[in-house]
């Protein structure tokens, strides 16, 4: 079974064939992408950090619980698309929209998949804010997509991590915070924000009061 889910009341586990078996295309990575919840007060924060406003579609790849998404386009009004692998975890990020108003309900689209799959898919090029918490071995092979869609205009944020190679790209970096729940790594974490013009700019600003 997947270690780090938690499986829902009744929920059956998934064993490592099963898996390989749907998603061959990233079987050897899903050990690299453990699900580790985001708070809700660092979701504000970062939406902050972002600037995301009604008028932006947020793409979170990998999404997990759906944490992130739900709280942006429930406080924000922004459309949010997303694609997380774990179908235990869809459903849970399914089950929490179901509980919100149904306007919010329809800006969410989760998709179960790899976002090894929607990265190429026409949705993905509508995001104008790509959201990632993922580990850097990971980062690593999205340089490529995430270094275009920067170019294009769009702003990318990571969790956690710096993403390899994006020094020149990077704008702002929020710093980590104290939290008050039982985090995973006892804090809310940095987060960093790339943007095409950070490029001409090459000024790096780090917010802490955010």
């Amino acid at each position: 079974t997947i270690p780090w889910v938690q499986l829902p009341p009744g929920g059956a586990p998934k064993g490592t064939r099963e898996w390989s078996q749907t998603y061959a295309e990233c079987a050897g990575d899903i050990a690299q992408c453990p699900f580790v919840a985001i708070g809700e007060s660092q979701v504000d924060r970062i939406l902050l950090l972002a600037g995301v406003a009604a008028d932006d579609v947020v793409c979170d790849l990998g999404f997990g619980d759906g944490t992130f998404l739900l709280r942006a386009c429930a406080t924000v009004g922004c459309r949010g698309i997303g694609a997380e692998i774990n179908g235990d975890l869809v459903q849970r990020a399914l089950s929490s929209a179901a509980l919100l108003p149904v306007g919010v309900q329809s800006l969410l689209n989760f998709t179960e998949g790899p976002f090894e799959r929607m990265v190429l898919s026409p949705e993905f090029d509508k995001a104008t804010v790509i959201y990632v918490h993922l580990v850097p071995e990971v980062l690593q092979k999205l340089v490529p997509v995430l270094r275009t869609r920067i170019a294009a205009g769009v702003r990318v944020v990571s969790q956690r991590f710096e993403i390899p190679g994006f020094e020149s790209d990077k704008r702002r970096a929020l710093a980590t915070a104290a939290c008050d729940d039982d985090a995973y790594f006892g804090d809310m974490g940095p987060a960093f924000l790339y943007t095409d013009d950070s490029m001409a700019s090459g000024c790096l600003v780090v917010l802490s009061g955010v």
